[in-house]
């Protein structure tokens, strides 16, 4: 049985993305006074989303195209076509008070560079939210670069990260770190 019959909606169709969504926010602790960074921001569904609740939103995605998907139309989004791993490095991120990766974080080459970065650019208190393939989802990535949630909390963790909120999601799971200084 394929659960997902178009490659484009292995990561969800709609009706899953918001089921995934109500359940997400509700332990994200998001506020007007937020600034989300949406790493992989794909077809820009969360981070349209996001900008409902946040005033504003940096979704940034080297691969999608932002002038073609209707979720990047709102004015709080500020939507960036650049490699993440060198936008992150080379730009300020005071501002930020949350991150997300969904489904995007275990395909970032540059993984350790990317959290050494939040760690001394972020504020104490900023959280990092992900959302990654189970190992044992029968679609997604190739099982050697999926990250299980014990590898996860390693990784984070050892950069001053610490777990506030574990989702099961069936087929993917959702964690949240708060960034202590």
């Amino acid at each position: 049985m394929e659960l997902f019959h178009r490659k484009d909606m292995q990561h969800g169709s709609p009706e899953i993305k918001t089921e995934i969504f109500n359940k997400i926010v509700k332990v994200m602790q998001l506020s007007t006074s937020d600034t989300l960074l949406d790493v992989g921001s794909g077809d820009g569904y969360y981070s349209s989303k996001f900008a409902e609740l946040c005033s504003k939103v940096i979704a940034i995605d080297q691969y999608a195209d932002g002038s073609k998907s209707v979720f990047y139309a709102n004015p709080s989004i500020e939507f960036i076509c650049e490699d993440a791993c060198a936008w992150i490095a080379h730009n300020n991120l005071e501002k930020v008070t949350q991150v997300f990766f969904s489904n995007s974080f275990h395909d970032m080459r540059c993984q350790d560079e990317i959290l050494n970065s939040f760690s001394s650019k972020l504020s104490e208190g900023t959280h990092l939210n992900l959302i990654e393939f189970k190992l044992d989802t029968p679609f997604g990535p190739p099982k050697s670069i999926r990250l299980s949630k014990e590898e996860l909390e390693t990784k984070v963790e050892s950069y001053g990260f610490v777990e506030e909120a574990y989702i099961d999601l069936k087929t993917h799971y959702f964690i949240s770190f708060k960034l202590v200084k």
